[in-house]
């Protein structure tokens, strides 16, 4: 090992000093006997969740944070897939539940009412209407947006497949060039 010349200090090594060993045992047996509440903790089982996620890279400009989205203007649709390697058949077998997780947001044209915006998602041929989006007009306008949510669709646990085919449609009462973005999505198994 090559001699230490830093200022007498090595980083590289343990510290011999057993002066600061007992420091640290001593840290861990603070008395810890004070007035008012004591914390309220749980010590659950950890949730067995299998999540496949898509990064969607579209459109440049307005994804967060990566600064791009997939865009469906009004009255269009977009098909994406989730293939799962034939190992994880075992998965969709035993999963209690099963979600997709849309990340978007709507276009910055505020003059159009967000209540206007909707869209249908269909799930391997299970079909879910969306009138009442939990997304809100993109900010900062012609920026990369910061405000986007997510639109939690639950999925019949034997709906899963190893290929399953996601389409979303924008059924928007809006004008054609006003759009819903996507910025990620992911498909999650809770075992």
């Amino acid at each position: 090992m090559m001699p230490c010349y830093w200022n007498g200090i090595c980083p590289y090594l343990q510290p011999a000093e057993p002066d600061m060993r007992a420091f640290e045992r001593d840290d861990e047996n603070i008395n810890l006997t004070r007035q008012g509440p004591q914390p309220i903790l749980s010590n659950p089982a950890p949730s067995r969740v299998l999540v496949l996620r898509k990064e969607l890279t579209g459109y440049p400009n307005y994804g967060n944070p990566s600064g791009n989205a997939d865009i469906l203007y009004t009255r269009t649709q977009g098909i994406w897939t989730f293939n799962l390697p034939p190992l994880l058949a075992l998965v969709l077998n035993n999963a209690r539940r099963v979600e997709l997780v849309i990340w978007g947001i709507l276009d910055d044209h505020y003059n159009v009412p967000e209540n206007r915006y909707s869209m249908t998602v269909d799930f391997n041929n299970n079909r879910q209407n969306f009138t009442q989006l939990p997304f809100v007009h993109g900010r900062p306008s012609g920026q990369r947006f910061t405000n986007w949510n997510e639109l939690t669709v639950n999925i019949p646990p034997r709906a899963g497949r190893v290929n399953n085919r996601i389409t979303i449609r924008n059924t928007s009462n809006a004008g054609e060039n006003d759009w819903i973005a996507i910025d990620w999505m992911e498909l999650r198994f809770i075992l």
